[in-house]
């Protein structure tokens, strides 16, 4: 530690002289795009998040006296704190992230028995018919043995630390008010203490690449505070001057990514000087706060390099700008994105927009409606991928970018088998297609040798061309079979991630996008699975061995099972890679010889099968299950994500799934935040609004934080129950789907009675088209269609309307064509008329 005593006046920093309490346009902010509260938060599940896509930070609004500072998720030892007695709101804690800091390094932990033994695992598998329970446990036995990884885990994601602000002054508090304006994108903290009124501001800048925290107050000399950082492990602090905290790695910190975060203090009056290793401000008239945090892991968008040089760089360019500045450059590059897209649910005010979010949660818990808090939701999902996935960086995570453990839940890593899937449904519709860069780039580190080694584990476990990932993956880009056999024999990962790739080109229609990036994805995914697929020797092509994720069977003798042949969620996504595959090539012209061998593949997949309930069968066989309720629905990935059911056009397969649906839900299933999100998605495209919407509130009541953020049992935060919520909401209100003859798009499909009245603004779908609707009593009142590209769209009316008038932007009058197909020219609009 650096020990220096010598106090320094910094009056000087001019930049920072002129602090304003936020931007006049976040100061007018809709009360429907705020979260706010009365007390500061006790512990981290009801903190608000800030973020850049790189750097993130929990923020309280305050900090607690003694030594548990609430960054424990799902922990009993933070019940003491609830209460609100140890927290001061004139204190401040942040919770820090940095996207690229995770444990470990890049390790090869391919098994070197998976080649010899895949084979006689899937020998098997086939033998036994799906019945023999000694044959499925011998193959079971051996996957375990011979294709999970060496070691079987990966490494995870970690926090950066945790920087107090430790107020010297200690009044009583009044007038606490603690809020995130996601029009701003800036939390904001206001009081009153000693006849002096308190704002302190945060945000996470993006152009400027710090986390900014502003503090001012109505009388000069006012500001005093301890500032000090930690970190729940390996972890040294130091001063740098007297004015800056330094976070570095352990001593013991061994073959791992070297990491630092930097907190500069540049208080506007008064003095800051270092004390041992904490910074002290005392009587300042305002103060900002830059922090910057950096590691040296070098690999996709991260270049490495000295983390504290990095971190330097930063500060110095930021303490250049006035704050004004400052906040001006975040919202010039924030506020268009989060502008792009509008959601109104019922009367533009309600009573309940008046009241503190986590009152309104609880209402809600309690059986109430609050529309204006379920628009709320929606924008904050929105919120959270803008700030934890931007285009030059990585992929949102479990926990988008926030969490507060060196270990945290389930590595927070990319899980593949629904739960990164889901964080992007969100993106294309609405209005965030540049956060899914970085979920493509992930597939390219993965796929591409010296970065990922999904080529490797498909030569060396499966002897086949193109690229696979099972259920994990991680920042070296490990794509092998992980944690055990009933999780980690999963080879569809790649394949699911690849259908990303097209619907970005599905939206945006950016054909050199769908050349250059999303071809290569496909046509190796697809390859892949050309060579791994086997005859069942009933003509089929099947893939395995295999699991229908985190799942069992249970056979006539009364085993249960995990491994499997051809699990009915696999053959969807195979189905679905090469039917986009197939469109792709057709697009771009590709060579007829590969095309045709996928086309010829698709035609032997298996059908899918109805079982003895009237079920969508999950596996070949028409096992019974040990857990009816089981979390993982994954027999109706063709209904959603997939487009292989749909009402129209496979009604029996539709009722099969409702049955499987109604099954699961029947006996507990969709208790987790992510798995109840699937469920109102799944409900929307069987039409149930009602079914929908009472999902969407059991999210609400029993999935969401006090902060609006998603819970998973035991009681901790995964981002993709938000973001796959917040999709299903507009899947209630538009779904469209790609054919080779038009995009299809159904207006109201699911609509709940509740949402009686609404609107709609900047809703993309597939096609490159953008719409912008309005309806009343469930039948649309307005539609404006604006079209960025030339394509065939067929419009599909709510029930009980038709079609009558479509007129362009430049006032021709069309009339609807059959079937409500429309031919749209690239860079018109179409206001559509309905009986």
């Amino acid at each position: 530690m650096i020990r220096i005593r010598k106090k320094i006046a910094i009056a000087g920093f001019l930049a920072f002289a002129g602090l304003i309490s936020l931007s006049a346009q976040s100061q007018g902010a809709n009360a429907r795009e705020v979260l706010w509260y009365r007390a500061p938060a006790p512990m981290w599940d009801h903190a608000l998040p800030v973020g850049n896509g790189r750097l993130g930070a929990m923020v309280f609004g305050g900090a607690n006296a003694g030594a548990n500072n609430g960054d424990l998720e799902a922990s009993p030892k933070n019940a003491p704190l609830m209460d609100g007695s140890q927290t001061s709101g004139a204190d401040e804690h942040l919770q820090l992230n940095e996207s690229s800091l995770w444990r470990g390094g890049r390790v090869n932990r391919l098994n070197p028995r998976a080649q010899e033994a895949f084979p006689q695992i899937r020998k098997l598998l086939l033998e036994s018919k799906g019945f023999d329970g000694e044959e499925i446990s011998a193959a079971e036995k051996m996957a375990q043995e011979d294709m999970i990884g060496v070691p079987p885990g990966m490494p995870g994601y970690s926090t950066l630390g945790d920087l107090y602000l430790r107020s010297s002054k200690h009044g009583a508090i009044s007038n606490y008010r603690r809020q995130l304006d996601l029009g701003a994108g800036i939390v904001r903290m206001t009081y009153a203490m000693d006849g002096v009124r308190y704002t302190r501001e945060v945000f996470a800048s993006r152009p400027d690449e710090v986390i900014v925290v502003r503090m001012t107050a109505d009388k000069k000399g006012s500001i005093g505070f301890r500032a000090s950082m930690d970190r729940p492990a390996d972890f040294r602090v130091t001063t740098h001057g007297q004015n800056a905290l330094i976070l570095r790695e352990g001593a013991d910190h061994k073959d791992q990514i070297r990491f630092a975060g930097e907190a500069l203090f540049l208080p506007s009056g008064g003095s800051a000087h270092a004390e041992g290793s904490d910074v002290v401000v005392a009587g300042a008239d305002a103060v900002t706060v830059l922090i910057a945090a950096a590691t040296d892991f070098k690999g996709g968008p991260f270049t490495g390099g000295d983390p504290e040089a990095r971190c330097e760089r930063a500060l110095s360019a930021a303490r250049k700008r006035s704050a004004e500045a400052i906040v001006a450059r975040h919202e010039a590059v924030y506020q268009p994105v989060f502008r792009r897209m509008a959601l109104h649910l019922g009367p533009a005010q309600s009573a309940s927009d008046d009241l503190p979010t986590d009152e309104r949660v609880k209402r809600v818990s309690e059986g109430g409606d609050d529309l204006g808090l379920q628009e709320l939701y929606f924008q904050f999902a929105r919120y959270l991928l803008i700030s934890s996935s931007r285009p030059d960086g990585l992929p949102a995570n479990l926990q988008g970018i926030w969490a507060s453990g060196i270990d945290n839940p389930w590595g927070s890593k990319w899980t593949i088998n629904i739960n990164t899937e889901m964080n992007y449904w969100l993106a294309e519709p609405a209005g965030l297609g540049d956060a899914t860069l970085p979920l493509i780039n992930l597939i390219d580190m993965v796929r591409t040798p010296g970065s990922g080694t999904g080529m490797k584990v498909a030569h060396d476990y499966y002897g086949a061309r193109g690229f696979v990932i099972h259920h994990n993956t991680d920042l070296w880009g490990d794509a092998d079979p992980i944690d055990g056999y009933q999780w980690g024999i999963w080879p569809m990962g790649g394949a699911w991630l690849s259908l990303q790739a097209w619907d970005h080109y599905a939206f945006a229609l950016d054909k050199e996008f769908l050349r250059a990036r999303a071809w290569p994805i496909l046509h190796d995914a697809s390859l892949f699975f050309l060579d791994y697929l086997v005859n069942d020797g009933s003509g089929h092509l099947v893939a395995g061995p295999s699991i229908s994720p985190e799942n069992r069977y249970r056979l006539p003798d009364g085993s249960v099972h995990s491994l499997t042949m051809a699990p009915t969620m696999d053959i969807e996504i195979v189905r679905e890679l090469f039917t986009r595959t197939l469109d792709a090539g057709r697009i771009l012209n590709k060579d007829a010889g590969f095309l045709k061998q996928v086309k010829d593949a698709m035609g032997k997949l298996p059908p899918l099968a109805v079982g003895k309930s009237g079920q969508l069968q999950e596996w070949q066989r028409d096992y019974d299950e040990p857990e009816p309720g089981h979390r993982h629905i994954s027999q109706l990935w063709a209904l959603f994500p997939g487009t292989q059911i749909s009402l129209e056009h496979t009604p029996e397969l539709a009722n099969a799934a409702r049955v499987s649906l109604e099954r699961r839900l029947e006996h507990g299933g969709g208790q987790t935040g992510w798995s109840r999100a699937w469920v109102v998605n799944f409900w929307d495209h069987l039409h149930d609004g009602k079914q929908a919407y009472e999902s969407l509130q059991v999210m609400i009541r029993q999935s969401t934080f006090p902060n609006l953020m998603d819970t998973h049992p035991p009681g901790v935060f995964q981002i993709d129950g938000n973001l796959g919520a917040a999709n299903g909401m507009l899947e209630a209100l538009v779904q469209s789907r790609w054919t080779p003859q038009a995009v299809e798009v159904e207006l109201l499909p699911a609509a709940p009675e509740q949402w009686a009245e609404g609107s709609v603004e900047g809703l993309r779908v597939r096609g490159d088209v953008v719409l912008n609707m309005q309806w009343k009593r469930g039948k649309v009142v307005a539609l404006n269609v604006r079209a960025n590209g030339n394509g065939v769209m067929r419009l599909i009316p709510p029930v009980g309307q038709t079609i009558s008038v479509v007129r362009s932007s430049a006032e021709d009058i069309m009339a609807a064509g059959e079937n409500g197909v429309l031919h749209v020219k690239a860079g018109t609009s179409y206001q559509v008329g309905f009986h």
